[in-house]
């Protein structure tokens, strides 16, 4: 690995950590105006009439366990868990493989799918319904990042079938 590799992959891992920590991934508005909140990769916060919450994924979870969510809102919210979990394994595998960008970046394509579609479930195909409305913010950065990332990793392995002819 050369000295220009290794530091794209110190990139990469910056970008993953910018990503699964930082990053905004939806904005919402529930109902009409119920409420507002701010969804990342493993936690949402929100201010409702109710409150104001922190949610982490492991809550969701028991949410979803204990039947205290609806069908199409426990079905996106796993949705959402899914993605997250595969957004995980590409952030691991990325640091075990620091060369493999082919790879990670399906699996970052792939949660960002998942994604679009909890969204989609929730808040129906124009992300606006009678359950709110949904402004998906950071999913595009997602998407061009795993693009990048792909076509890095395709460059990769066609520089290395050129290497071993």
């Amino acid at each position: 690995m050369n000295f220009k590799q290794k530091n794209l992959s110190v990139i990469v891992l910056l970008l993953f950590i910018f990503l699964i920590f930082i990053l905004p991934i939806n904005i919402y508005i529930i109902g009409d105006w119920q409420g507002v909140g701010v969804q990342f990769a493993f936690f949402r916060y929100q201010i409702t009439t109710l409150g104001t919450s922190l949610i982490h994924s492991y809550q969701d979870i028991e949410y979803i366990k204990m039947g205290i969510l609806g069908i199409k809102t426990a079905l996106s919210t796993a949705f959402w868990i899914i993605g997250s979990i595969f957004l995980t394994i590409s952030f691991i595998y990325q640091m075990l493989y620091l060369k493999k960008f082919f790879i990670t970046g399906l699996f970052v394509l792939f949660s960002s799918i998942l994604y679009l579609v909890s969204i989609i479930i929730q808040y129906g195909p124009l992300f606006h319904g009678p359950a709110g409305t949904a402004i998906p913010i950071g999913l595009p950065v997602l998407f061009v990042i795993g693009a990048w990332m792909y076509m890095e990793g395709q460059k990769e392995e066609a520089g290395d079938e050129e290497e071993e002819v």
